[in-house]
C-alpha cells in the first residue's frame, strides 16, 4: 500500500469478496502521524453495508466510489462502532440525497451528543484543514446490548464490547464466522479506556474468544488471527497479575503511577519481545503504560489487589 495520505482498498485482508476492507492513512504532522484505520463493507443480497465512516465525508466518496456498482437493487446501511473521531466523522456523507440509516450504541449517541464530542471537533478543525467538512451526525437506530441484520446470503449480528470505550460494539458474521473487531482487538495490545472498563474489556474479550471466529478484523490490527483475541487477553491477565503482585507492597505513590509500567515490573521491551512486525512504539509504550494505570485503578478501588 501506498504511503500517501488517503483512503486505499486493503484486499489481502479479506478472504470473500462480499467483504471489503479500506484503510485511511493520516499523515497529519505531530501525534497522529502515519496513522491508519480500516472500515469495512459488507456486500449482502439486500444490502450494502457500510461499517465505519473513517476522518471525513470525503472518504466515505473514495469508498462509494469503488462500490457503486454494488448499491443497484441494494439499500444502504451505516454503522459505527463506536464514537472516536477516526471511525464516524465521516457520517455526514450519509446524508441528504444520500441519507441512509445509521445503527450504532445507545452509548455512542450519547457520546455524539456531548459537549466534549463538539469541543474535540473544534480542537481538531482549527489544527487540521481536512475536518472543515466533518459535522457531528449522530445514530439514526440504537440498541443495546444485540442487534442482527438480515443481509440474505449474510447476517451481521452486532454486539456490545465495552471496554476500549463504553460504546464499542463488534460485528459478527456467523455464515463467514468472521468477526470485525474495529477497536476491541488490537496488535500488538488492546486499548483500555479507564478503571472501570478493565473487567468490562476481561468480558468482552472472552465473549469474542467464545464466538469461534475463524478470522478477525481489527481497525489498527494489522492481523487477521483469531489468536490475536487470546493474546490481547493474555497480554490484560499478565498486566492484572503483576499489579497485583506490586500492590502487595503498598499502594503506588503519585510519581511511580506516572511510571507505572516500571513500578510493576512489566516494561514495554518485554510485552512486545518475540513480536515482529512494524510497531509505533511511542504510541502503544503509552498505551501499554495507560492500561497497567487503568488495572492500577480497578484493582486499589475494588481492593483485590491489596
Amino acid at each position: 500500500m501506498s504511503d500517501a495520505e488517503g483512503v486505499f482498498p486493503v484486499a489481502d485482508l479479506s478472504d470473500d469478496a462480499r467483504v471489503r476492507v479500506f484503510r485511511r492513512v493520516f499523515n497529519a504532522v505531530g501525534e497522529f502521524e502515519g496513522m491508519e484505520v480500516d472500515a469495512y463493507v459488507v456486500i449482502t443480497d439486500r444490502h450494502v453495508v457500510f461499517l465505519d465512516t473513517l476522518l471525513c465525508p470525503a472518504d466515505m466518496e473514495q469508498v462509494m466510489l469503488a462500490v457503486q456498482e454494488q448499491l443497484v437493487g441494494r439499500s444502504m446501511l451505516v454503522i459505527n462502532s463506536h464514537a472516536d473521531w477516526d471511525h464516524c466523522w465521516g457520517n455526514a456523507y450519509f446524508t441528504g440525497i444520500r441519507a441512509a440509516p445509521i445503527i450504532a450504541s445507545e452509548q455512542c449517541l450519547e457520546r455524539l451528543l456531548s459537549s466534549e464530542a463538539r469541543t474535540e471537533l473544534e480542537t481538531f478543525q482549527q489544527q487540521y484543514p481536512l475536518f472543515q467538512d466533518v459535522k457531528l451526525i449522530t445514530p439514526t437506530i440504537t440498541f443495546a446490548d444485540r442487534l442482527v441484520l438480515q443481509g440474505g446470503d449474510l447476517s451481521i449480528e452486532l454486539l456490545a464490547a465495552p471496554g476500549h470505550q463504553r460504546d464499542q460494539i463488534v460485528a459478527w458474521i456467523p455464515e463467514l464466522r468472521l468477526l470485525l473487531a474495529f477497536d476491541s482487538v488490537e496488535w500488538p495490545v488492546p486499548l483500555v479506556h479507564d478503571a472501570e472498563s478493565v473487567p468490562k474489556m476481561f468480558h468482552t474479550l472472552e465473549r469474542l474468544i467464545s464466538l469461534q471466529p475463524a478470522r478477525v478484523l481489527c481497525s489498527h490490527g494489522k492481523t487477521t488471527s483469531p489468536q490475536q483475541i487470546e493474546n490481547n487477553l493474555a497480554y490484560l491477565r499478565e498486566v492484572e497479575q503483576r499489579c497485583q503482585q506490586a500492590l502487595q507492597r503498598g499502594q503506588p505513590t503519585r510519581e511511580e503511577m506516572e511510571h507505572a509500567a516500571q513500578w510493576i515490573g512489566y516494561p514495554f521491551e518485554e510485552v512486545i519481545a518475540g513480536l515482529s512486525g512494524k510497531i509505533d512504539i511511542t504510541f502503544y509504550s503509552q498505551v501499554h503504560e495507560d492500561n497497567v494505570r487503568a488495572v492500577l485503578g480497578w484493582l486499589m478501588k475494588s481492593d483485590k489487589g491489596g
